[in-house]
Formats: C-alpha cells, sequence, structure tokens
C-alpha cells in the first residue's frame, strides 16, 4: 500500500509519518509534499493508494488542488476546523484527523479506508469540496471612538496585536487569519497580518529577517519572526 502526506509543517508531517508507520508498518510513503503547486505536479506521475491531504498549505488551502486535476484517489483530510465542518466531512463520507493527529483518530481513519478501498467509484471530490471552500471575510466592522463603520478588506493595510486585543478588531490574529484570503494576507509574527499589496519595501534585518515597511505606518516595527521567514520568502514568490 503506498500513500502520500500533503502537509506543509515538518513536524506534523514527521508525526503523521511515525503514526502510519507504528500502525502499518508495510506502508510505503511515496512523497511528503508541502504545497499545492507541487501537489497538482506530483499527482500528474505518483500514484498512490491513499492521500493524506492538510487543508491549509503555505500557498493556499488545498481544495484549490481539484480544480486543476482530476483525483480519484481515497483522502483522508487533516485539519483543524471547526466542528461544522467537521460534520461535514463526516456526512460525506470524508474522513478526517483533527491536528494534532492521535493514535486513535489514525487507527479510525485507516479501518475506515480498508473497508471502503474494495469500492469501485470515488465520490465526486470536487462537488463534495466545493460545499467547503472558506468564504473569505470581504469586510470587517470596526469601532472609531463612538461610531462604527464597516471596512472593506481592501482598504486594510495590516492587522495589529497588542496584548488581549487586535486593531482592526478584537479578535486573535490565529482566528483572523482563517477569515483572510492566504493569497493576500499573512502573519509575519505575532503582532502583525500584513497585507501584499500594502507592502512598499522589505528591509533585511538580522538573523535573516525581514522589516517589512507599509504604505501605512506600523505602529512598531514590523518584523518577520524567524520561524515564518521561509514560508514568508514563498508566499511573496506566489508559491
Amino acid at each position: 500500500m503506498k500513500y502520500l502526506i500533503i502537509e506543509d509543517e515538518e513536524l506534523a508531517a514527521d508525526r503523521l509519518r511515525v503514526l502510519v508507520q507504528k500502525q502499518r508498518p508495510d506502508w510505503e510513503l511515496l512523497q511528503v509534499i508541502p504545497t499545492v503547486r507541487q501537489a497538482v505536479k506530483s499527482l500528474s506521475g505518483l500514484k498512490p493508494d491513499l492521500i493524506f491531504l492538510d487543508i491549509h498549505l503555505s500557498d493556499g488551502n488545498s481544495f484549490s488542488i481539484f480544480d486543476q486535476i482530476i483525483i480519484d484517489i481515497p483522502i483522508i483530510f487533516t485539519t483543524a476546523y471547526d466542528s461544522y465542518a467537521l460534520k461535514a466531512f463526516e456526512l460525506n463520507s470524508i474522513d478526517y484527523l483533527l491536528k494534532p493527529v492521535n493514535e486513535a483518530d489514525l487507527k479510525r481513519g485507516i479501518e475506515k479506508f480498508e473497508n471502503r478501498s474494495g469500492h469501485s467509484a470515488e465520490p465526486d471530490w470536487k462537488k463534495i469540496l466545493s460545499d467547503l471552500k472558506p468564504s473569505y471575510k470581504d469586510r470587517f466592522m470596526v469601532s472609531t471612538g463612538s461610531r462604527i463603520k464597516s471596512l472593506p478588506v481592501d482598504e486594510i493595510s495590516f492587522f495589529f496585536a497588542q496584548g488581549k486585543h487586535t486593531f482592526i478588531i478584537d479578535q486573535s490574529l490565529t482566528q483572523l487569519n482563517d477569515l483572510l484570503n492566504p493569497k493576500k494576507f499573512f502573519q509575519i509574527n505575532r503582532q502583525y497580518i500584513v497585507c501584499f499589496d500594502c507592502i512598499e519595501e522589505m528591509i533585511p534585518y538580522s538573523k535573516s529577517r525581514l522589516k517589512i515597511i507599509t504604505k501605512v505606518d506600523t505602529p512598531t516595527e514590523a518584523i518577520v519572526s524567524v520561524d515564518r521567514a521561509p514560508k514568508f520568502k514563498k508566499w511573496l514568490e506566489g508559491e
């Protein structure tokens, strides 16, 4: 049995590989693929029996893979989506592993795959996933003094977090990331999510980091953190 792991987090991919090997030592891992672009390219040639597919990849959501190629291979999703999305996967007989993956969930997923692997017809992934694609917010309600206004996303240069508060709105940056189009916005550190179109220049900083200068001045220096720098550079290149 041959399988693929499509996952952009190295630690998560390695953990999944170890758990699969423990449960099915005779299975062969063909490749670990970190991006949508590479997945599209690899799946045109590789023929795995099963795919473990992360939903959020460094260059976008894995749903876009299905827009570019036809996939008739069983898939087990790995996801941090909340209960409504998980329920949707369940109802459509698509299994999922909630991150961080645990052994019991993996065992359930593998057994579900093995019990249905003899079926000749696979679900129409593209049709099913069309209902599950995340819809990104195109505007936010923000408070300015005693007034509240509706602000289009296209007018936002960056989101800034300070303590428990996030400017423009009172949500954590992690929550915001799920609401924003990953092709347009990137979280460079714990304080900032920046808009691609609003970056004016980038200045080399210590430890191979970058200092971001936006068209609207940031209240503090916007520095790309060391751990996010590699993904940020790929994001800039559209990978």
